[in-house]
Order: C-alpha cells, then structure tokens, then sequence
C-alpha cells in the first residue's frame, strides 16, 4: 500500500516539477562551484608560481652580482628560516650534480631530472612542475630555472596552505549544497503548487461536471496567461455542450412528437379499416393513406440526416460555378401552379446573369425551401418577392413575402430543428425547412438571416461568397 502510494505521488506532474525545480538549481549551484573552485586553484597556482619565479631571479641577481658562496650562504640562512617541511633549495649542474642542497628528509624521493630535459634544449629558462604522486611525501609546487649557463635552481613549496582552503572550501560548498537542495525542492514544491492551482480548478470543475453540474465553470484568473485560456476555452466548450445537450432535449421532445402524430394516424387508419372496410376501393384508400404517412417518416428522417451530415462535416458542398439567375427562375417555374392557385403574385428583381460558385443541389434546396415557407405562410391574394444582387463580394438571395410574419420573440429560434411557431401548429411541415437552409448555407460559408413582424410579412435574406 505504502509503495504504491510513492508510485502515485512519483507520477503527479507537481511531483516532477518540483524535482526539475530542484535539479535545475542544483546543476546550477554545482556549475557555480566549479567555476569558482577553478578560479580560486588557478589564482592560487599563479600567485605561487609569480612567488617562486621572483626568488629564482633575486638568487640570479645575487648569483651575478656577489658570485655563488653568497648565493650559498643566502639559500642556507633561508634553508634555516623556513620549515624544511614547507620549502626546500636545491642548486644543480646541467648534468644533473648536486652542489647546494636545503634538509630534504621530510620531503622524500625528489627527482632531481624534473625540468632539467626542458631547460637542456634551450627553448625555456623555467618550468613548473607540481610534485605528486609516487616517491614523493607532500603535494608541492616546484620551478627548475636556469639561474647561469651550467646551474639550475630548483625552488620547491608546499600546497598544504593551498589544500587545506580549498579543502574547506569544498566541505562548506556540500553542507551549502545540502541545504540548498532542501531550499529549492521546497521552493520548487511551492513554484509548482501555484503553477498548478488553477489547474487543479479546470480538474475539480471536470469532476463535478462528469457527476452531472453541467452549469459549474471554471473561474478564469488572470494569474497566468496559459491557465486562463485554458480555462477560457474550456468554459467555451461546456458552454457549448451544454447548449448541445439543450437542443438534444429538443429534438427528442420534437421527433417524439412529429413522429408520433403519423405513426398515430397509420395505427388508425390501419383499425378503422380492419373495424369497418370490406371494398377493396376502401382497403386501397387506406393503403394510399399509410404510402403517404410513410413518406412523410421518411422525409423527416431523411431531412435529419442530411443536415446532421453536413453539420458534422460528414458531408461536403461540391463546389462549382452557378448562375444564380436560373436556379432561382427554375424555382419559380417549379412554384408558379401554387402561387396561381392562392392568388399569390411574383416579382423578380435580378440582373440576366449572376454567377457563384457553390453546390448546385444545395443552392436548389436553399431556394426552394424559401420560397414553399413564403408561399406557405402568405395569404390568398399577397405577393412573394425573389432578387439577387452583389454587395461588395457576397452574393445576396432575398425572398420577401407579404405573409402572416413571425413574432420577435419566436425569431431567434425559427432556425432550429423542428421549431414551428404556434400560429402555423396546424400547417404541413415538421419545422426541419429552415434548419436545412442554415445547415447548407453554412457549408457553403455564407449566411443566413431573416426580418419580419407579425402580420407585416417576412423577408429572408441569404449571403454567399461570390
């Protein structure tokens, strides 16, 4: 149980920051170190080789200038000032003989060949070397100089002094870096805690919405700009789902009545003729009558799902150039025994030829569909007006009507699935028309709008892309 908790908290996204926070500094803390530790050994190195090179040319000097008993005398009266522990002198010949030497009992195996191969081809008049290793006791830093043709001076410090500070050096870097290890996982807990905050609010949110509190929100804070889009977003999509999950309970309501009124008069069709038909002329009417309830099924069904199809995207506009001139005379050809038949006057009001690119289908089923809610919708003796015109670069379909109007506040819904406003309950149609012209016109990336009053007609207007 105890491990697998430790797994869980390992795999949190707070858990994997924090170490990243924490590591960060820490590499940070450690590079740090190094730099300084390198230019500390460095700047020590150089004081102490700066040091023994000026000793090499003051014994030079002396050398030069009073002859080598001086230069003798001087290296043994230093030899007994200094700790044979700490300096050594040594003066050689360029074969390698020893002539002047300081107490080297404590420093072990000096090899006296160090430098003297460089100095002998006559490229260097010093070098350096740092003493370690095998065959010698202390770590020392040491310069073999030529201080006259055939005599070299061999000068060795100690780096004890040396050690030892950086030695302390590195002992309080490793208790610092322990404790700011410690600081920065805490730091970088807290960083992380309040970078996730929010998140842990569109998480919460999510939760409470999955058990059903499809109302609850997210509430944006402007802290940082990624979590407040974040929540932006996500607010948009709710409000979306919700607004999906409305109009589901809609069209539910609305299929359930529109289907049920035929399924109705098919059921009672079907037992008025099994009660009182015995022609064969009747059992034909009510046969006729259940083709027709059928098909009306059908085109509900089918109307359904050619909108849900383009809608989704499933299907798309087969896009080609159209004269909108003559799928709009077609329409009216099509409507004109109607329109004769209520009394019903057209006007046009459109140039010979008007040319955009669209789906020819669809831009037949948008007119049509306008033009059967007009000629629906306006008394016996009113009047239907069709024009088309270019506005900048969108195409403009406008279908005026002197009709029976719609209310204001049944406007912004007359575009839904199976929305019929009350007046026209006892009209043919199940409130799909208007829902296909929104759907169609949509794919084709136009637009679709409408004015109208009750009584004072209504005017649809539809808006493509030229």
């Amino acid at each position: 149980m105890f491990s697998g908790k430790i797994i869980k908290i390992k795999n949190t996204l707070l858990f994997r920051l924090t170490i990243l926070y924490a590591g960060l500094f820490s590499l940070s803390a450690l590079l740090i170190f190094l730099f300084c530790y390198f230019k500390i050994y460095t700047v020590t190195m150089h004081d102490l080789d700066t040091e023994l090179l000026n000793e090499v040319q003051m014994y030079s000097s002396v050398l030069r200038e009073e002859g080598l008993e001086d230069m003798k005398a001087g290296i043994a009266r230093e030899g007994e000032k200094e700790d044979p522990e700490e300096v050594f002198y040594r003066v050689l010949t360029m074969k390698g003989e020893v002539l002047i030497t300081t107490n080297l009992s404590s420093w072990g195996n000096v090899d006296i060949s160090n430098g003297l191969a460089e100095l002998q081809g006559g490229e260097m008049d010093h070098v350096f070397h740092t003493l370690t290793g095998p065959g010698t006791d202390k770590k020392a830093r040491m310069i073999t100089a030529m201080i006259a043709p055939l005599l070299v001076l061999q000068i060795g410090e100690t780096l004890e002094d040396a050690e030892t500070y950086l030695l302390i050096f590195r002992n309080w870097f490793l208790v610092l870096l322990i404790f700011f290890v410690v600081l920065s996982s805490i730091l970088g807990w807290f960083m992380a805690k309040r970078a996730l905050l929010d998140m842990e609010d569109v998480t919460k949110t999510a939760f409470e919405i999955s058990q059903g509190a499809y109302d609850r929100r997210v509430q944006v804070k402007d802290r940082f700009e990624e979590i407040r889009m974040l929540g932006g977003t996500f607010n948009t999509m709710l409000d979306r789902i919700q607004n999906l999950l409305k109009s589901l309970r809609e069209v539910n309501a609305n299929i359930a009545h529109d289907l049920r009124s035929p399924l109705t008069r098919i059921r009672g069709i079907a037992e008025m003729s099994l009660m009182n038909m015995k022609s064969a002329d009747e059992y034909k009417v009510m046969a006729a009558s259940t083709i027709e309830e059928c098909d009306r099924l059908i085109e509900i069904v089918n109307t359904m799902l050619e909108i849900t199809e383009i809608e989704s995207g499933i299907s798309k506009p087969r896009i080609e150039e159209l004269d909108v001139v003559t799928l709009i005379r077609d329409a009216c050809e099509i409507f004109h025994p109607t329109m004769l038949e209520k009394h019903i006057a057209l006007s046009e009001d459109m140039p010979d030829k008007l040319t955009v690119k669209g789906d020819r289908k669809k831009l037949q089923r948008i007119i049509s569909n306008l033009l059967d809610n007009a000629i629906k919708y306006t008394f016996a003796g009113g009047s239907v007006t069709v024009s088309a015109y270019v506005e900048e670069d969108r195409i403009n379909i406008v279908v005026k009507d002197s009709g029976i109007g719609i209310s204001e506040a049944e406007l912004p819904h007359i575009f839904d699935r199976f929305y019929r406003c009350d007046r026209s309950r006892s009209r043919d149609g199940v409130g799909l028309g208007l829902s296909l012209v929104k759907a169609y016109t949509e794919a084709m990336k136009g637009t679709v709008s409408v004015l109208s009053a009750v009584n004072g007609g209504s005017r649809f207007s539809v808006t493509l892309p030229l």
